[in-house]
């Protein structure tokens, strides 16, 4: 915090003190500091509740918060124990600054032209991040094993190795994870299976079907 004995409370910067620790410690999401006269400093930190692992374009894997912000470098056998981040790699990650995702290289036709691509590793973060913040939002803390952008017409959810969940594209994906959580509030502790909330199936319809 850069606090220090005998500092004048009165003329602390609530703001700058904030800043050197959110900067310090990329796993602290907010901090609110008061002051209590004659002499304290009360500081309410909010941490991460969860942080996910994504792989870099090198083959590290790191660690993320659901607002991209980069916290630890991890390895591939511990970043399974997060929610993994799948079809999307980071380009030269940086403790405590936000994520850039790798941008893919074209591949070339026949004739050795680029073929432009036609979705962008920025896209790919971006719809797994959402995803990630809308699963926190309904209450999904921990238990997602996996959320996979490889392809943006059909993401993917592993609530580990209990529900496969089918999204179809990006549109509506907040509505979508909605439906699954009110689905899996219904469903008996043994269940598990598919939820095919992509919409594609049936107009505004879940379709479940139990693992063989």
């Amino acid at each position: 915090s850069g606090i220090a004995d005998e500092d004048n409370l009165l003329t602390l910067s609530k703001a700058q003190i904030s800043g050197r620790i959110l900067a310090k410690l990329p796993y602290v999401e907010s901090v609110r500091v008061g002051i209590r006269l004659p002499d304290t400093v009360l500081l309410e930190i909010v941490e991460a509740d969860v942080v996910y692992s994504v792989e870099s374009q090198d083959g590290n894997w790191w660690l993320v918060r659901a607002d991209g912000l980069v916290v630890e470098k991890t390895n591939a056998a511990d970043a399974q124990g997060y929610t993994q981040l799948l079809g999307v790699k980071l380009s030269s990650p940086v403790i405590g600054k936000p994520a850039v995702a790798a941008e893919p290289e074209p591949e070339l036709d026949e004739e050795g032209n680029p073929i432009p691509v036609t979705v962008l590793g920025s896209e790919r973060l971006a719809a797994a991040l959402s995803a990630a913040q809308n699963l926190e939002g309904n209450g999904f803390i921990g238990d997602i094993a996996k959320i996979d952008v490889s392809d943006m017409s059909n993401l993917q959810i592993w609530q580990g190795t209990r529900f496969q969940v089918l999204l179809g594209d990006t549109q509506q994906i907040d509505y979508k994870i909605r439906c699954f959580r009110a689905c899996v509030d219904k469903m008996k502790d043994y269940a598990s299976g598919v939820f095919d909330i992509s919409f594609t199936v049936k107009a505004d319809q879940v379709i479940y079907t139990p693992f063989a």
